[in-house]
Protein backbone atom coordinates (compact mmCIF):
# COMPACT_ATOMS: atom_id res chain seq x y z
CA UNK A 1 0.00 0.00 0.00
CA UNK A 2 1.51 3.34 -0.79
CA UNK A 3 2.11 6.24 1.19
CA UNK A 4 3.73 9.81 1.30
CA UNK A 5 6.68 9.38 3.51
CA UNK A 6 9.73 12.05 4.46
CA UNK A 7 12.72 11.10 5.13
CA UNK A 8 14.55 13.45 7.72
CA UNK A 9 18.28 14.34 8.38
CA UNK A 10 20.73 16.35 9.30
CA UNK A 11 23.28 18.17 7.47
CA UNK A 12 26.82 18.32 9.07
CA UNK A 13 25.82 17.16 12.34
CA UNK A 14 28.88 16.10 13.25
CA UNK A 15 30.42 19.97 13.12
CA UNK A 16 27.25 21.68 14.42
CA UNK A 17 27.82 19.21 18.20
CA UNK A 18 31.84 19.58 17.82
CA UNK A 19 32.48 22.96 16.52
CA UNK A 20 32.99 24.73 20.18
CA UNK A 21 36.14 23.92 21.99
CA UNK A 22 33.59 24.56 25.11
CA UNK A 23 32.37 21.18 26.38
CA UNK A 24 28.98 22.64 27.69
CA UNK A 25 28.14 23.80 24.01
CA UNK A 26 29.35 20.62 22.54
CA UNK A 27 26.74 18.78 25.47
CA UNK A 28 24.22 21.32 24.57
CA UNK A 29 24.42 20.85 20.68
CA UNK A 30 24.27 16.63 20.70
CA UNK A 31 20.92 16.87 23.51
CA UNK A 32 19.87 19.73 21.14
CA UNK A 33 19.75 17.35 18.02
CA UNK A 34 18.17 14.79 20.45
CA UNK A 35 15.26 16.71 21.51
CA UNK A 36 14.70 17.23 17.76
CA UNK A 37 14.03 13.83 17.07
CA UNK A 38 12.34 13.21 20.49
CA UNK A 39 9.72 15.64 19.68
CA UNK A 40 9.40 14.68 15.86
CA UNK A 41 8.13 11.27 17.48
CA UNK A 42 5.79 12.88 19.81
CA UNK A 43 4.24 14.91 17.00
CA UNK A 44 4.24 12.69 13.91
CA UNK A 45 3.50 9.29 12.60
CA UNK A 46 7.16 7.97 12.94
CA UNK A 47 8.10 4.91 11.06
CA UNK A 48 12.34 5.34 12.07
CA UNK A 49 13.54 7.10 14.12
CA UNK A 50 17.60 6.54 14.44
CA UNK A 51 21.20 7.73 13.75
CA UNK A 52 20.37 11.38 13.44
CA UNK A 53 17.46 10.47 10.60
CA UNK A 54 13.92 9.56 10.98
CA UNK A 55 11.47 8.35 8.68
CA UNK A 56 7.60 9.66 8.96
CA UNK A 57 4.75 9.06 7.54
CA UNK A 58 1.68 11.38 5.94
CA UNK A 59 -1.61 10.13 4.17
CA UNK A 60 -0.99 12.89 1.47
CA UNK A 61 1.74 15.02 -0.29
CA UNK A 62 -0.05 18.17 0.41
CA UNK A 63 -0.23 17.41 4.19
CA UNK A 64 3.58 16.90 4.18
CA UNK A 65 5.19 19.61 2.75
CA UNK A 66 2.63 21.93 4.83
CA UNK A 67 3.83 19.99 8.19
CA UNK A 68 7.38 20.42 6.74
CA UNK A 69 7.55 23.92 6.39
CA UNK A 70 5.87 24.76 9.32
CA UNK A 71 8.25 22.29 11.30
CA UNK A 72 11.57 23.80 9.97
CA UNK A 73 10.39 27.38 10.39
CA UNK A 74 10.04 26.39 13.69
CA UNK A 75 13.18 24.73 13.51
CA UNK A 76 15.28 27.46 11.92
CA UNK A 77 13.96 29.32 15.12
CA UNK A 78 14.54 27.59 17.94
CA UNK A 79 17.78 25.73 17.11
CA UNK A 80 19.79 27.96 14.75
CA UNK A 81 22.93 26.54 13.28
CA UNK A 82 20.85 22.81 12.50
CA UNK A 83 20.24 21.94 8.76
CA UNK A 84 17.74 20.01 7.97
CA UNK A 85 17.82 17.84 4.99
CA UNK A 86 13.93 17.06 3.97
CA UNK A 87 13.42 14.65 0.99
CA UNK A 88 9.59 13.35 0.85
CA UNK A 89 8.38 10.25 -1.56
CA UNK A 90 4.51 10.34 -2.25
CA UNK A 91 4.66 6.73 -3.56
CA UNK A 92 6.71 4.70 -0.93
CA UNK A 93 5.78 1.42 -0.39
CA UNK A 94 5.37 -0.24 3.00
CA UNK A 95 4.73 -3.49 1.78
CA UNK A 96 8.25 -3.75 0.33
CA UNK A 97 9.81 -1.46 3.36
CA UNK A 98 13.40 -2.72 2.91
CA UNK A 99 13.86 -1.72 -0.73
CA UNK A 100 11.56 1.47 -0.53
CA UNK A 101 13.15 2.98 2.61
CA UNK A 102 16.55 2.30 0.80
CA UNK A 103 15.33 4.23 -2.63
CA UNK A 104 14.70 7.48 -0.16
CA UNK A 105 17.37 7.29 1.33
CA UNK A 106 19.90 7.28 -1.25
CA UNK A 107 17.13 10.17 -3.13
CA UNK A 108 17.83 12.22 0.25
CA UNK A 109 21.78 11.53 -0.27
CA UNK A 110 21.75 12.83 -3.92
CA UNK A 111 19.47 15.71 -2.47
CA UNK A 112 21.72 17.07 0.48
CA UNK A 113 25.01 16.98 -2.14
CA UNK A 114 23.07 19.43 -4.06
CA UNK A 115 22.38 21.71 -1.93
CA UNK A 116 24.48 24.73 0.45
CA UNK A 117 21.74 25.75 2.53
CA UNK A 118 22.51 28.90 4.69
CA UNK A 119 21.11 29.44 8.12
CA UNK A 120 23.83 30.94 10.13
CA UNK A 121 23.35 34.37 10.66
CA UNK A 122 27.23 35.49 9.42
CA UNK A 123 28.87 38.13 10.77
CA UNK A 124 28.68 41.80 8.22
CA UNK A 125 31.36 43.46 9.29
CA UNK A 126 28.96 46.09 11.19
CA UNK A 127 27.60 43.36 13.76
CA UNK A 128 29.57 42.37 17.59
CA UNK A 129 31.57 39.26 17.08
CA UNK A 130 30.45 36.26 19.03
CA UNK A 131 33.75 35.60 20.85
CA UNK A 132 32.92 32.43 21.31
CA UNK A 133 31.86 31.22 17.62
CA UNK A 134 33.03 34.31 15.42
CA UNK A 135 29.42 34.38 13.91
CA UNK A 136 27.32 37.32 14.67
CA UNK A 137 26.39 38.16 17.94
CA UNK A 138 23.04 39.04 18.56
CA UNK A 139 22.03 37.63 21.81
CA UNK A 140 22.60 39.48 25.26
CA UNK A 141 22.62 38.27 28.33
CA UNK A 142 24.92 35.03 28.61
CA UNK A 143 27.21 35.40 31.86
CA UNK A 144 30.26 33.14 31.58
CA UNK A 145 31.89 33.71 35.16
CA UNK A 146 30.07 36.60 35.33
CA UNK A 147 30.84 38.42 32.60
CA UNK A 148 28.18 39.74 30.59
CA UNK A 149 28.01 40.50 26.70
CA UNK A 150 26.73 39.57 23.34
CA UNK A 151 27.13 36.16 22.22
CA UNK A 152 25.66 34.18 19.01
CA UNK A 153 21.92 32.46 18.86
CA UNK A 154 23.36 29.57 17.91
CA UNK A 155 25.93 29.42 21.22
CA UNK A 156 23.21 30.18 23.40
CA UNK A 157 20.80 27.89 22.39
CA UNK A 158 23.44 25.46 22.89
CA UNK A 159 24.48 26.33 26.01
CA UNK A 160 20.68 26.44 27.41
CA UNK A 161 20.58 22.82 25.77
CA UNK A 162 23.46 21.67 27.90
CA UNK A 163 21.53 22.19 31.38
CA UNK A 164 18.74 19.85 30.13
CA UNK A 165 21.14 17.54 29.32
CA UNK A 166 22.93 17.36 32.38
CA UNK A 167 19.38 16.68 34.33
CA UNK A 168 18.19 14.13 31.98
CA UNK A 169 22.08 12.19 31.66
CA UNK A 170 22.14 11.71 35.96
CA UNK A 171 18.31 11.22 35.74
CA UNK A 172 19.31 7.66 33.36
CA UNK A 173 22.10 6.97 35.29
CA UNK A 174 20.76 7.89 38.75
CA UNK A 175 20.67 4.15 39.77
CA UNK A 176 24.75 4.06 38.86
CA UNK A 177 26.32 7.56 40.07
CA UNK A 178 24.76 7.75 43.18
CA UNK A 179 26.39 11.22 44.80
CA UNK A 180 28.47 11.50 41.69
CA UNK A 181 27.73 14.35 38.86
CA UNK A 182 28.69 14.94 35.40
CA UNK A 183 30.85 17.90 34.81
CA UNK A 184 30.43 20.28 31.65
CA UNK A 185 33.91 21.41 32.15
CA UNK A 186 36.48 20.19 31.07
CA UNK A 187 39.22 20.98 33.83
CA UNK A 188 36.99 19.44 35.96
CA UNK A 189 37.34 15.81 34.44
CA UNK A 190 40.56 15.06 36.31
CA UNK A 191 44.57 15.97 35.57
CA UNK A 192 46.59 19.12 36.39
CA UNK A 193 45.03 21.86 35.37
CA UNK A 194 46.99 24.02 32.50
CA UNK A 195 48.82 23.30 29.54
CA UNK A 196 50.14 20.30 29.52
CA UNK A 197 46.24 18.59 30.69
CA UNK A 198 45.41 15.99 28.58
CA UNK A 199 41.94 14.35 27.90
CA UNK A 200 40.95 11.56 25.64
CA UNK A 201 37.97 12.23 23.48
CA UNK A 202 36.58 8.47 22.17
CA UNK A 203 34.48 8.02 19.26
CA UNK A 204 32.96 4.14 19.28
CA UNK A 205 30.85 2.97 16.09
CA UNK A 206 29.04 -0.53 16.10
CA UNK A 207 30.31 -2.92 13.60
CA UNK A 208 27.82 -3.91 10.53
CA UNK A 209 24.80 -2.51 11.64
CA UNK A 210 23.82 -0.47 8.79
CA UNK A 211 23.82 -3.95 7.05
CA UNK A 212 21.81 -5.18 9.98
CA UNK A 213 19.53 -2.91 9.63
CA UNK A 214 19.20 -3.74 5.77
CA UNK A 215 18.44 -7.33 6.81
CA UNK A 216 15.05 -6.14 8.51
CA UNK A 217 12.63 -6.92 5.72
CA UNK A 218 9.91 -5.12 7.67
CA UNK A 219 9.11 -1.77 9.42
CA UNK A 220 8.59 -3.79 12.69
CA UNK A 221 11.92 -5.74 12.60
CA UNK A 222 13.94 -1.83 12.21
CA UNK A 223 12.01 -0.56 15.09
CA UNK A 224 12.81 -3.71 17.65
CA UNK A 225 16.13 -3.50 16.13
CA UNK A 226 16.44 0.27 16.90
CA UNK A 227 15.15 -0.26 20.74
CA UNK A 228 17.18 -3.23 21.17
CA UNK A 229 20.36 -1.33 19.88
CA UNK A 230 19.50 1.87 22.16
CA UNK A 231 19.06 -0.20 25.44
CA UNK A 232 22.27 -2.39 25.01
CA UNK A 233 24.16 1.04 24.61
CA UNK A 234 22.97 2.63 27.60
CA UNK A 235 23.08 -0.56 29.38
CA UNK A 236 27.02 -0.91 28.73
CA UNK A 237 27.68 2.60 29.54
CA UNK A 238 26.17 2.32 32.39
CA UNK A 239 27.99 -0.67 33.28
CA UNK A 240 31.22 1.18 32.56
CA UNK A 241 30.53 3.74 35.06
CA UNK A 242 29.36 1.10 38.03
CA UNK A 243 33.17 -0.04 37.06
CA UNK A 244 34.76 3.05 37.47
CA UNK A 245 33.16 3.93 40.25
CA UNK A 246 33.87 0.82 42.09
CA UNK A 247 37.46 1.26 41.61
CA UNK A 248 36.99 4.60 43.02
CA UNK A 249 35.37 2.80 46.17
CA UNK A 250 38.39 0.35 46.86
CA UNK A 251 40.71 3.16 46.08
CA UNK A 252 42.47 1.89 43.13
CA UNK A 253 41.53 5.19 40.77
CA UNK A 254 41.63 8.40 42.23
CA UNK A 255 39.04 11.38 40.92
CA UNK A 256 37.35 14.28 42.46
CA UNK A 257 34.86 13.84 44.79
CA UNK A 258 32.00 14.97 43.53
CA UNK A 259 32.74 14.74 39.41
CA UNK A 260 33.12 11.53 37.55
CA UNK A 261 36.12 11.76 35.02
CA UNK A 262 33.66 11.22 31.97
CA UNK A 263 31.05 13.00 30.09
CA UNK A 264 29.24 11.42 27.30
CA UNK A 265 28.50 13.86 24.44
CA UNK A 266 26.91 11.55 22.05
CA UNK A 267 24.82 8.22 23.61
CA UNK A 268 22.58 5.77 22.05
CA UNK A 269 21.87 4.92 18.40
CA UNK A 270 24.92 3.15 16.59
CA UNK A 271 27.47 5.19 18.14
CA UNK A 272 28.35 6.83 21.41
CA UNK A 273 31.34 9.65 21.96
CA UNK A 274 32.48 10.56 25.41
CA UNK A 275 35.28 12.98 26.87
CA UNK A 276 37.44 12.03 29.80
CA UNK A 277 40.59 12.14 31.61
CA UNK A 278 43.25 11.11 29.22
CA UNK A 279 44.44 8.21 32.13
CA UNK A 280 41.16 6.82 31.91
CA UNK A 281 40.44 7.36 28.16
CA UNK A 282 41.98 3.45 27.02
CA UNK A 283 40.69 1.93 30.54
CA UNK A 284 36.98 2.85 30.01
CA UNK A 285 36.77 2.40 26.00
CA UNK A 286 37.70 -1.18 26.56
CA UNK A 287 35.18 -1.84 29.26
CA UNK A 288 32.92 -0.13 27.08
CA UNK A 289 33.22 -2.34 24.26
CA UNK A 290 33.06 -5.65 26.74
CA UNK A 291 30.00 -4.83 27.89
CA UNK A 292 28.00 -4.20 24.48
CA UNK A 293 29.46 -6.97 23.43
CA UNK A 294 27.79 -8.70 26.05
CA UNK A 295 24.48 -7.19 25.62
CA UNK A 296 23.36 -10.21 22.87
CA UNK A 297 21.95 -7.80 20.79
CA UNK A 298 21.41 -10.61 17.98
CA UNK A 299 20.80 -13.65 18.75
CA UNK A 300 22.40 -15.70 15.69
CA UNK A 301 25.70 -13.09 15.61
CA UNK A 302 28.45 -11.20 18.02
CA UNK A 303 27.75 -7.85 17.57
CA UNK A 304 30.94 -5.77 18.10
CA UNK A 305 32.62 -2.30 17.57
CA UNK A 306 35.47 -0.07 16.93
CA UNK A 307 37.16 2.90 18.85
CA UNK A 308 39.15 5.67 17.97
CA UNK A 309 40.82 7.51 21.13
CA UNK A 310 42.69 10.51 20.76
CA UNK A 311 44.65 11.92 23.35
CA UNK A 312 45.33 15.99 23.22
CA UNK A 313 45.73 18.88 25.54
CA UNK A 314 42.59 20.87 26.95
CA UNK A 315 43.27 24.03 24.50
CA UNK A 316 43.80 21.88 21.26
CA UNK A 317 40.53 22.55 18.99
CA UNK A 318 37.52 20.04 19.92
CA UNK A 319 36.37 19.66 16.46
CA UNK A 320 39.37 18.78 15.30
CA UNK A 321 40.34 15.95 17.97
CA UNK A 322 36.80 14.91 17.19
CA UNK A 323 37.61 13.96 13.34
CA UNK A 324 41.00 12.60 14.56
CA UNK A 325 39.07 10.23 16.94
CA UNK A 326 37.10 9.09 14.10
CA UNK A 327 39.51 8.74 11.69
CA UNK A 328 41.25 6.50 14.06
CA UNK A 329 38.06 4.51 14.70
CA UNK A 330 38.11 4.10 10.48
CA UNK A 331 41.54 2.50 10.46
CA UNK A 332 40.02 0.29 13.33
CA UNK A 333 37.40 -0.95 11.11
CA UNK A 334 39.86 -1.06 8.35
CA UNK A 335 42.23 -3.46 10.32
CA UNK A 336 38.99 -5.73 11.18
CA UNK A 337 38.36 -6.07 7.67
CA UNK A 338 41.90 -6.47 6.67
CA UNK A 339 42.39 -9.16 9.32
CA UNK A 340 39.34 -11.02 8.54
CA UNK A 341 38.32 -10.51 12.46
CA UNK A 342 34.77 -10.52 11.71
CA UNK A 343 33.54 -11.37 15.26
CA UNK A 344 36.10 -8.76 17.10
CA UNK A 345 36.31 -5.31 18.25
CA UNK A 346 39.07 -3.23 17.35
CA UNK A 347 40.67 0.06 18.65
CA UNK A 348 43.40 2.53 17.49
CA UNK A 349 44.82 5.40 19.84
CA UNK A 350 47.02 8.28 18.96
CA UNK A 351 48.34 10.41 21.82
CA UNK A 352 49.36 13.99 20.87
CA UNK A 353 52.04 15.91 23.01
CA UNK A 354 51.41 19.31 20.86
CA UNK A 355 49.49 19.77 17.93
CA UNK A 356 48.09 17.23 15.23
CA UNK A 357 49.80 18.33 11.73
CA UNK A 358 47.82 16.04 8.90
CA UNK A 359 46.15 12.99 8.78
CA UNK A 360 46.69 10.05 10.86
CA UNK A 361 48.04 8.53 7.89
CA UNK A 362 51.05 11.13 7.15
CA UNK A 363 51.51 11.97 11.06
CA UNK A 364 52.51 7.73 11.49
CA UNK A 365 54.33 7.96 7.84
CA UNK A 366 56.72 10.87 9.14
CA UNK A 367 56.80 10.89 13.44
CA UNK A 368 56.44 7.15 13.98
CA UNK A 369 59.47 5.74 11.32
CA UNK A 370 63.03 4.49 12.28
CA UNK A 371 66.17 6.05 10.36
CA UNK A 372 66.32 2.37 8.60
CA UNK A 373 62.71 2.75 7.69
CA UNK A 374 61.01 0.35 9.97
CA UNK A 375 57.43 1.21 11.70
CA UNK A 376 57.39 2.13 15.00
CA UNK A 377 53.88 1.48 15.93
CA UNK A 378 51.65 -1.70 15.60
CA UNK A 379 48.33 0.04 15.86
CA UNK A 380 44.94 -0.74 15.32
CA UNK A 381 44.68 -3.43 18.00
CA UNK A 382 41.97 -6.32 18.85
CA UNK A 383 40.43 -6.11 22.29
CA UNK A 384 42.27 -9.53 22.97
CA UNK A 385 45.67 -7.81 21.66
CA UNK A 386 44.83 -4.57 23.91
CA UNK A 387 45.03 -7.38 26.91
CA UNK A 388 48.41 -8.21 26.24
CA UNK A 389 49.86 -5.07 25.22
CA UNK A 390 48.45 -4.20 28.66
CA UNK A 391 50.62 -7.00 30.19
CA UNK A 392 53.58 -6.28 28.26
CA UNK A 393 53.09 -2.21 29.14
CA UNK A 394 53.13 -3.43 32.74
CA UNK A 395 56.29 -5.44 33.19
CA UNK A 396 57.67 -2.20 30.49
CA UNK A 397 56.85 0.63 33.60
CA UNK A 398 59.03 -1.12 35.97
CA UNK A 399 61.88 -0.43 34.27
CA UNK A 400 63.82 3.04 35.43
CA UNK A 401 62.46 5.65 33.30
CA UNK A 402 65.80 6.41 32.18
CA UNK A 403 66.00 3.21 30.23
CA UNK A 404 62.14 3.93 28.67
CA UNK A 405 63.61 7.25 27.78
CA UNK A 406 67.19 5.33 26.26
CA UNK A 407 64.77 2.71 24.33
CA UNK A 408 62.33 5.16 22.48
CA UNK A 409 65.74 6.79 21.20
CA UNK A 410 66.88 3.95 19.91
CA UNK A 411 63.65 3.06 18.36
CA UNK A 412 64.06 5.75 15.84
CA UNK A 413 67.76 5.17 15.31
CA UNK A 414 66.73 1.63 13.86
CA UNK A 415 66.97 -2.13 14.92
CA UNK A 416 71.01 -2.45 15.22
CA UNK A 417 70.92 0.51 18.19
CA UNK A 418 67.95 -1.00 19.52
CA UNK A 419 69.67 -4.88 19.77
CA UNK A 420 72.64 -3.35 21.22
CA UNK A 421 71.02 -1.44 24.12
CA UNK A 422 68.33 -4.83 24.55
CA UNK A 423 71.61 -6.30 25.23
CA UNK A 424 72.53 -3.91 27.56
CA UNK A 425 69.56 -4.49 29.63
CA UNK A 426 69.84 -8.53 29.81
CA UNK A 427 73.38 -7.54 31.29
CA UNK A 428 71.97 -6.08 34.03
CA UNK A 429 69.34 -8.76 34.26
CA UNK A 430 66.62 -6.48 32.49
CA UNK A 431 64.65 -7.79 30.01
CA UNK A 432 61.97 -6.59 27.49
CA UNK A 433 58.46 -7.88 27.30
CA UNK A 434 57.24 -9.96 24.19
CA UNK A 435 54.19 -8.88 22.70
CA UNK A 436 53.76 -11.63 20.00
CA UNK A 437 57.28 -12.51 18.56
CA UNK A 438 60.25 -13.64 20.40
CA UNK A 439 62.51 -11.45 18.03
CA UNK A 440 60.83 -8.22 19.55
CA UNK A 441 62.53 -8.98 22.94
CA UNK A 442 65.70 -9.38 21.37
CA UNK A 443 65.66 -6.80 18.82
CA UNK A 444 62.89 -4.33 19.49
CA UNK A 445 61.03 -5.12 16.26
CA UNK A 446 59.42 -8.09 14.36
CA UNK A 447 58.28 -8.01 10.87
CA UNK A 448 59.76 -4.47 10.93
CA UNK A 449 57.33 -3.31 13.45
CA UNK A 450 57.78 -2.91 17.18
CA UNK A 451 54.98 -2.59 19.59
CA UNK A 452 57.22 -0.43 21.91
CA UNK A 453 56.46 2.72 20.64
CA UNK A 454 52.54 1.91 21.73
CA UNK A 455 53.74 0.45 25.14
CA UNK A 456 55.94 3.99 26.24
CA UNK A 457 53.29 6.30 25.02
CA UNK A 458 50.69 4.66 27.12
CA UNK A 459 52.68 4.40 30.30
CA UNK A 460 51.84 7.85 31.58
CA UNK A 461 47.69 7.48 30.42
CA UNK A 462 47.05 4.64 32.04
CA UNK A 463 47.49 4.35 35.77
CA UNK A 464 49.57 1.68 37.20
CA UNK A 465 47.04 1.13 39.97
CA UNK A 466 44.86 -0.37 36.83
CA UNK A 467 47.58 -2.54 35.29
CA UNK A 468 48.11 -4.43 38.59
CA UNK A 469 44.82 -5.27 39.45
CA UNK A 470 44.44 -9.09 39.21
CA UNK A 471 41.25 -9.59 41.09
CA UNK A 472 38.78 -11.31 38.91
CA UNK A 473 35.84 -9.05 37.97
CA UNK A 474 37.11 -5.42 37.91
Amino acid sequence: MGKTAVFIGMTSIQKYIFASNKLKENIGASYKVKDIFDKLRNKFDCSYIGGGNALIYFNSLENAEDAMKDWSRTLLQSAPGIIPNITIDDKFDDSNYSESRAKLIRKAKMQENRSIPQTELSSLGITTDCPRSGLSAEIWGYKPKNEEGYISSINYTKILASEESKAELEKDFSSVINDFEFTDEIDKLGGSVGENNHIAIVHIDGNDLGEKFKEEADEKGVQAFSTKLKEAVKNAFGQTLEKLILLKEEEEISFTEKYLPVRPIVIGGDDVTFVCDARVGMFLTVEFIKAFEEQGICKDKNITACAGISIVKTKYPFYRAYKMAEALCGNAKRERKLRKKEDSSFIDFHISFGGLGGSIEEIRDTDYRSADNKILYMRPYSIDDISNLLRCLTSLSELPQSNIKKLREVLYVGEAATTGFIKELKYRDKILPCFSNSDESETGFSNNKSPYMDMIELIDFYPKTLLNLKREGI
